[in-house]
């Protein structure tokens, strides 16, 4: 892993300060998982998309060639998974972010994120995937965007302590112990891929179009080229503190958390096309919207259809009160 970063500070006068930082991330021999029982392939198959979504690589009529496995090396074992180190990752940002010192009881600071990051599909869990390549002897069909690549990401917090130096006792008494504190989050949805259901498979292994139990997106447009919806979420925390006595401080406390309750996307049917059966040497992969899905009578949801929402700190409206005494 090779990291760097650099940054340009400048003061911008009543207290704010802006930045600018350039951060890089260059990791090689990334984990990875190939099923090396697998025979090199003695032909290529054609595959044409019936339907799409008209971008270039979905478009209805669209034809391409891969290479199909359909033996093994040694017939007596079913998949034998190699743990390599071949995947390569990069991210670059660069981020934007002003902040400013407490002034008249208020202070803030935002920051903007752009990111790109790019790699070789890398396993990122603990248990490797039998095969986790498109292809068991060629990786390049597997460089794409990460999974992890979140390209746009804005971040602003503040934190409010109103003075009440003037006016009327009950005024300043009213008015004095009070904090307001919002933070407000949006960044880019989760990426997703064109998937393909279907195909064939070698004994002991899972299908996919060219029989090798590999990864199952679309190869003419690769990984992760779809996103969900922007995920946002505003938070707000109010307390206010008052001294009960020379030694005792009461503090109440109300933070609410997705105030707008917005619903933030977090899962969608990736079941882009079905292989069919062949016809003249071709072999036709349908897409999957609403209407092909219900023809075909399956229980199953269109591509595209949104199948979860919010996880971890972005799910519903929640309100919380808490009471502190310090003394």
């Amino acid at each position: 892993v090779q990291q760097g970063s650099l940054t340009v500070e400048r003061q911008l006068g009543a207290g704010v300060v802006g930045s600018a930082t350039y951060l890089m991330n260059l990791d090689r021999q990334l984990p990875d998982s190939v099923d090396i029982n697998i025979a090199p392939a003695t032909g290529v198959e054609m595959f044409q998309l019936q339907g799409g979504t008209g971008a270039p690589g979905v478009r209805d009529g669209e034809m391409f060639a891969a290479l199909v496995y359909s033996q093994r090396v040694d017939a007596s074992y079913g998949p034998v998974t190699d743990v390599v180190s071949d995947a390569n990752a990069s991210y670059n940002a660069l981020v934007i972010e002003a902040r400013r010192r407490t002034v008249g009881g208020l202070e803030f600071r935002a920051s903007w994120t752009w990111s790109k990051a790019i790699d070789f599909g890398e396993s990122n869990g603990s248990t490797p995937r039998t095969n986790g390549q498109f292809d068991p002897f060629d990786l390049r069909y597997d460089k794409g965007l990460s999974s992890l690549n979140y390209p746009h990401k804005l971040v602003m917090s503040a934190v409010w302590e109103p003075k009440v130096s003037s006016g009327r006792r009950w005024l300043r008494a009213a008015g004095s112990g009070w904090a307001v504190a919002p933070l407000f989050t949006e960044r880019s949805g989760r990426p997703y891929s064109f998937n393909i259901y279907g195909g064939r498979r070698l004994a002991g292994g899972h299908q996919s179009i060219n029989g090798s139990g590999g990864a199952v997106y679309l190869p003419t447009v690769g990984r992760n080229t779809l996103r969900l919806p922007d995920a946002a979420n505003l938070d707000l925390r109010v307390s206010r503190t008052l001294r009960a006595t020379e030694k005792v401080r009461v503090k109440g406390v109300a933070e609410i958390f997705n105030v707008t309750n917005r619903v933030n996307y977090s899962g969608i049917m990736q079941r882009a096309f079905l292989e069919g059966t062949a016809v003249n040497g071709v072999t036709p992969l349908v897409f999957q919207n609403a209407a092909t899905v219900a023809a075909e009578g399956l229980n199953v949801q269109p591509f595209g259809m949104f199948t979860s929402a919010s996880t971890g700190q972005l799910d519903e409206r929640k309100v919380q009160l808490g009471l502190r005494v310090e003394f």
